[in-house]
């Protein structure tokens, strides 16, 4: 006689929900399914998450994206294609889950949203790196600039709007928040003409007002972990690829003593003297790097009696007041929760600042920034003239947003409003500005410019975002009618 076998009963959303919730500490971030009990039905809408919590299928729905997928053609430090196996967006944005995974388990967090945020934090990112960022920030300095962290929650909102949650769009603004300082009104700019799913516009015009997440501290230590996380696996892997490239050879032979800086700094992050870097191996940084700072947060959370996630933000707040004395960028990074202790944050400190002189200063990469420039700055240039060079469906947006702004305007929409019906389109309100004349055609001629270009200057922006390193080059080429080779 076999040996009889248990039935299986598979968790459903709702009891995977309480299992989960009950290994988070009283700090971490609960998410609260509305279903209280087993015995509740979900919605039909909701069956595909009958299986999975619900920060996890946020997750998954992050996962599934094109923008995640394109994240595999975008250049991290410098392009894989030109030495071989150089970390893209993609593999770094791994590393992040990885890392944030790891500390989050350590730490009794909530690791489906350290890991939506940590694999959504890059979805807008430009291709060719931070250099494409920087050109497109510089080209709509006086239209609400450009910052990627923005345009991955512009990305998200427009797919997925209030689907996600608000701690998942909080994390992912704040991800890279020591790096820079956002005005409120390049915010709005930034977010204008979005495109909202569902009927969501009201709902977005009320999320957007997030002067508490703005320039502020995150809320919960999940993000937090995520801010890390993505130093973390840049500093390290940056680190290994720099080692592997022409960069250091060529550093090497002019400049003898850099080994020995190298070393030196390494030996106190590792905790063990390096002769050479024949002596270092990159998991062990990794490994030391992660548990400082588990080991120090952990010790940091246990002073605070009875510390809840409510209390996250105003804590930090508080840490905060200690470093009045410290750039914004140590102030920022010093003041979370979730940290080194304070000698190992000064060897952390040493390693990036080594990394973003020897490295990022590098002919090499300064080289593949150049070509970034010239390719974003003439796809911007050459769209924002012709428009119509978007794909259709970006087309019609801008067309939509241009009649909308039109019909909102006090100079404009007397002459739209003035129209047959058959002519309130962009061709015959255009036609009718042709018709006026003096002051007035002026006037109307250069507000409705006024509109045109923040609008297309904007959708170009977020075109070009969505690219990958290839699609962008072999646009470029394309348009400018060249074979021209990049061989910088």
């Amino acid at each position: 006689m076999g040996v009889q076998m248990k039935e299986i009963i598979p968790l459903k959303s709702i009891n995977l929900e309480q299992i989960f919730n009950s290994n988070i500490g009283d700090y971490g971030y609960k998410k609260i399914n509305q279903y209280k009990t087993s015995d509740v039905e979900e919605p039909s809408d909701r069956l595909e998450e009958t299986y999975r919590t619900d920060l996890r299928r946020q997750r998954d729905k992050i996962l599934y994206t094109g923008g995640f997928r394109r994240l595999q053609d975008k250049t991290q430090v410098i392009s894989a294609t030109r030495e071989g196996d150089h970390r893209t967006r993609l593999t770094h944005t791994l590393e992040v889950e990885q890392i944030a995974i790891s500390i989050a388990n350590a730490l009794k967090l909530n690791v489906d949203l350290v890991s939506a945020i940590a694999l959504g934090h890059d979805v807008g990112h430009t291709p060719f790196g931070h250099a494409a960022e920087r050109k497109l920030c510089k080209l709509l300095e006086h239209n609400g600039q450009f910052h990627h962290p923005i345009q991955s929650i512009r990305y998200l909102w427009e797919k997925y709007g209030s689907k996600l949650d608000s701690a998942i769009y909080e994390g992912i603004l704040l991800h890279d928040s020591d790096m820079f300082k956002i005005k409120k009104k390049d915010v709005k700019d930034q977010f204008n003409y979005i495109k909202t799913v569902d009927n969501e516009s009201k709902v977005f015009e009320d999320w957007v007002k997030f002067d508490k997440w703005l320039n502020a501290f995150p809320s919960t230590l999940e993000s937090q972990v995520v801010i890390w996380a993505d130093k973390i696996a840049y500093i390290t892997h940056d680190l290994e690829d720099f080692i592997r490239c022409s960069a250091y050879t060529n550093l090497k032979k002019n400049n003898k003593k850099i080994e020995g800086e190298l070393c030196n700094i390494l030996s106190k992050l590792i905790g063990k003297t390096l002769e050479t870097l024949d002596d270092y191996e990159s998991r062990d940084l990794i490994r030391s790097i992660i548990t400082n700072l588990i080991e120090s947060s952990a010790k940091t959370i246990e002073s605070f009696d009875n510390l809840t996630q409510d209390g996250v933000k105003l804590r930090t707040e508080e840490k905060s007041k200690e470093f009045t004395q410290k750039s914004k960028n140590k102030k920022y990074l010093d003041s979370l929760l979730i940290n080194f202790d304070n000698a190992y944050r000064g060897y952390y400190y040493e390693l990036r600042y080594f990394l973003d002189r020897y490295y990022i200063l590098s002919p090499e990469v300064q080289r593949s920034d150049a070509k970034a420039e010239v390719i974003v700055e003439w796809l911007f240039n050459k769209m924002s003239s012709n428009y119509r060079l978007l794909p259709l469906s970006l087309r019609e947006e801008v067309d939509c947003w241009i009649l909308k702004e039109i019909t909102q305007n006090k100079v404009l929409k007397p002459i739209y409003d003035k129209l047959p019906k058959k002519d309130k389109t962009l061709i015959g309100f255009e036609d009718k500005i042709e018709k006026l004349s003096g002051d007035k055609k002026i006037e109307a001629e250069d507000t409705y410019k006024d509109i045109q270009t923040k609008i297309i200057s904007r959708k170009v922006a977020c075109y070009i975002a969505t690219m990958s390193d290839t699609y962008a080059e072999n646009m470029y080429r394309d348009l400018i009618g060249s074979s021209v080779e990049f061989n910088l």
